[in-house]
């Protein structure tokens, strides 16, 4: 009886999304087809009553969801049977009333393809269709004492037997293939579900130990009491809050992964870097989220050779967590145990998980990498190991297992060494997806590092000052910016200054200039570099000339190294400001309510759009944070709203107060909606709070970005004394032919000789009017010109000319003579010596 229940449920659950059509279409249909059959297409026999009964019997399939509960139980009953009636009995019973006319073979046949196309068993269909017909002959039978199949011919059998088997081998395919989709959607959230509950019991168990740290809980009466922290204590809640945010963060990677791969999309490389595989190994025994503290003390690291591996660091600890997972599973085999070994040979670098578990048979070794399959372990989703070859394979290596039954089970990961060619080619990948921006004044200078990023393959643009620099970072999102100093019209620090601090730049890519890379290139004395870097928010400078070996540098330190290129910024900048936060979910509001008023930041809420369009009627507030999707009125209607300004009489900031988005749907679609509704910008949820801070800090266009956080690299060694540079000066190269042959490399002979030939005209005028200036003894024209001839010799490869202008210009700067009264002689030798070797160069070269 249960059986022949949960096949009714079946048949019913199958077709409810298709009830109130198939009710419609029935109540209709069947009462149409008689006018039909009667009077347009004239049939032998017609039965009006037959079809208004079978109308009527379809109608509760249209109210269905409004069936009371008590009634409901019965519906699954009741809809099989009325499915048997109306479809067919009634084809049958109609057809051989009609003596098998071919208009009723086709409406039978039509009657059993729709009928294949609600139910879901095959078995079922085929039980129908041969019941209906059974019971339309005995009906036919007994009311006519007699069957006639005077217009039926035997050709119809096969058609009607391949139109029958055909539909319901077809639904069978449809239904294994919605079964199946079903199946992966629950092994999908099956593994989501699982990665979740790592990090969150890994944050269990951290609000355990800050519970232990924090004063017991007071009573309501002892509101009055103070309490003390520890200094130890407070760091141990912090710290615990940070790895909290960060088991997060990597969670939300795991599943974004996750998803992609399952929508046959590849591991995202974008976020690949250099990893120490020994700490990466520790870390993850360190961060396992183990069900008990035993399980642990069967874990132990053995490194033979340590290396350094091109991945990610939480897809890594992913695939380690799997397979300690996976071994953990036979901890209560005696003398169980797992070995990791971290070992590294001339050709490749290796890990090893090793089990004493019971051992894989061989001709399921390479089956449990495929989707799906679980070994029959209880729990299992049949995903977590074909995920895990593809992070490896997506890493440039391979993972197999080997076994022997009985003793034990080991897995190993080959990866590449970091300098091989194959780590070369997933990081040119990576590269060819970087846009760089390079801002000088100096032709040759901009040919010389463009040349540099076109052999690594980068995409880059140029800018000829500050304020073309300004213009294409507000339209453009760049990675990494090549910012000279000295400029005209806006000079390369004054320029970061306005990136930093978001000023004139596209709100949706303030967060992104907030933290990213700028690396000033200049010709000035390093000290003075440096300091002007660190007040602008550059994070590290190249003195001219910039090599190859200089730009390999970034592009290794900034893409590819595990260290953070800009701190956060100082907590007092939002200090006092009025936040409106708007979200229906209460821990939300709670979690960043608490974060903001951490920082000083008064908060109003809103539960939703409405209630926030009259809390900005009602008070003042500097920034909004906009929860986009909400009942009553979402987040993209009242953004709309407040940018109209229509709802507002006392508000006039409707148009220019920052608006940031909350949501967690992060495809094309919903950013198109959240721009074109007029917010500023948007935050993934679940929202972490240095994205929090760091957002609300650039919406309100902080100006008081402090820099001096900032490492800023020094370059070329140490300054040298006077007698030191005079001595060694007249030993210097005249030319720098590595420069000049990367400029011909750049442009060719043609290009390389109108370069030097311009050099030559314009160096003629500056030392002319160098020589004028000293018998002037104008310190700051000679300041200017030393400078310029500084940059423009260093461009070109006149080295001498460099090495000198930059040594003097340091003199002039401080408003002070160079140290050697002959300077200005040694000047026009040095430039005497240049010229004529550069012109010697383009005459070879010719």
């Amino acid at each position: 009886m249960q059986r022949l229940k949960k096949i009714f449920e079946d048949i019913l659950e199958h077709a409810r999304p298709n009830l109130t059509m198939v009710g419609l279409f029935s109540s209709v249909g069947y009462l149409a087809y008689y006018f039909i059959w009667k009077d347009v297409f004239p049939q032998p026999y017609e039965n009006l009553s037959l079809r208004i009964f079978c109308a009527v019997i379809s109608l509760p399939t249209i109210l269905f969801r409004y069936i009371p509960d008590s009634l409901r139980k019965f519906f699954p009953l009741y809809f099989s049977c009325t499915l048997f009636f109306a479809d067919p009995f009634f084809f049958s019973f109609m057809m051989l009333k009609n003596e098998c006319s071919i208009v009723w073979i086709m409406s039978l046949l039509t009657g059993i393809f729709m009928m294949t196309l609600l139910l879901s068993n095959w078995k079922v269909i085929g039980l129908m269709t041969a019941g209906g017909l059974v019971a339309a002959y005995f009906a036919v039978l007994l009311l006519d004492g007699r069957v006639s199949f005077t217009h039926f011919l035997p050709e119809y059998i096969p058609i009607f037997v391949f139109s029958i088997v055909g539909g319901i081998i077809f639904n069978h395919k449809r239904q294994l293939a919605n079964k199946t989709k079903i199946s992966l959607l629950k092994s999908l959230s099956g593994s989501i579900a699982h990665e979740m509950r790592n990090p969150l019991g890994s944050i269990s168990s951290a609000i355990a130990s800050v519970q232990v740290t924090l004063p017991k809980k007071p009573d309501f009466e002892s509101e009055n009491e103070r309490y003390v922290i520890s200094h130890s204590g407070l760091i141990t809640i912090h710290s615990v809050i940070e790895e909290s945010s960060k088991m997060l963060n990597s969670a939300n990677k795991i599943i974004d992964s996750i998803l992609t791969s399952m929508q046959g999309g590849e591991v995202a490389t974008r976020g690949f870097l250099r990893i120490r595989a020994g700490d990466a190994v520790d870390s993850a025994v360190k961060s396992f989220p183990y069900n008990d503290g035993e399980e642990k003390k069967f874990i132990t690291v053995s490194k033979i050779t340590d290396f350094d591996f091109f991945g990610d660091r939480d897809l890594f600890f992913y695939v380690l967590f799997n397979l300690l997972r996976n071994s953990l599973y036979y901890k209560d085999k005696a003398g169980f145990c797992i070995e990791i070994i971290v070992d590294a040979v001339a050709s490749s670098n290796s890990i090893r998980v090793r089990d004493t578990g019971p051992g894989i048979r061989a001709n399921k070794r390479e089956l449990v990498f495929e989707s799906f399959y679980t070994a029959n372990k209880k729990g299992g989703n049949g995903l977590g190991l074909s995920f895990c070859r593809r992070v490896v394979e997506a890493f440039g290596g391979t993972i197999t297992c080997d076994s022997k039954e009985g003793e034990w089970t080991e897995f190993l990961i080959t990866l590449p060494k970091y300098d091989s060619r194959k780590v070369q080619e997933i990081k040119n990948k990576i590269i060819h997806e970087k846009q760089i921006l390079i801002a000088d004044d100096k032709l040759s200078n901009r040919l010389i590092l463009a040349g540099y990023l076109s052999d690594m393959n980068c995409h880059f643009d140029v800018a000829e000052n500050g304020n073309q620099a300004l213009a294409l970072l507000s339209e453009n999102r760049y990675d990494l910016v090549f910012m000279d100093f000295e400029m005209p019209f806006l000079n390369g620090d004054d320029a970061v200054k306005l990136i930093r601090s978001s000023q004139n730049i596209d709100p949706s890519l303030a967060l992104h200039y907030f933290r990213a890379p700028i690396i000033g290139t200049t010709a000035l004395p390093e000290s003075e570099a440096a300091a002007r870097a660190l007040k602008c928010g550059m994070n590290e400078v190249l003195i001219k000339p910039v090599r190859r070996s200089d730009i390999s540098e970034i592009i290794e330190r900034y893409f590819f190294s595990e260290r953070k290129t800009v701190k956060d910024p100082k907590e007092e900048s939002i200090e006092n400001k009025r936040i409106l936060l708007v979200d229906d979910n209460e821990t939300s509001r709670k979690f960043m309510t608490m974060v903001l008023k951490h920082y000083g930041c008064v908060v109003g809420q809103a539960v939703h759009g409405r209630d926030a369009l009259d809390a900005l009627e009602k008070e003042d507030f500097d920034l909004v944070l906009m929860d986009v999707d909400m009942p009553i009125m979402d987040g993209i209607d009242a953004t709309k709203t407040i940018r109209s300004g229509t709802y507002f009489t006392r508000f006039t900031a409707y148009n220019t107060i920052p608006i940031i988005a909350l949501t967690g749907n992060n495809d094309e679609q919903s950013m198109r909606k959240i721009k074109d509704a007029g917010m500023n910008c948007h935050l993934g949820k679940p929202v972490f709070k240095d994205e929090l801070l760091t957002a609300i800090v650039v919406m309100l266009n902080n100006d008081t970005y402090g820099n001096k956080t900032m490492s800023i690299t020094k370059t070329n060694g140490q300054e040298q004394s006077s007698s030191e540079f005079w001595s060694t000066f007249e030993s210097e190269a005249v030319l720098d032919n590595s420069i000049i042959d990367s400029l011909k490399e750049i442009g060719g002979n043609e290009l390389i000789a109108s370069l030097l030939e311009t050099f030559i005209v314009d160096s003629d005028k500056l030392i002319a009017e160098l020589a004028d200036a000293v018998a002037q003894g104008n310190i700051q024209q000679l300041d200017h010109i030393a400078h310029t001839l500084k940059g423009s010799s260093g461009s070109v490869g006149a080295n001498k000319m460099y090495v000198l202008s930059r040594y003097i210009n340091e003199f002039f700067r401080k408003g002070e003579w160079p140290d050697n009264s002959s300077w200005m002689e040694i000047m026009k030798t040095a430039y005497a010596e240049t010229v004529l070797g550069l012109q010697n160069y383009i005459r070879i070269e010719a």
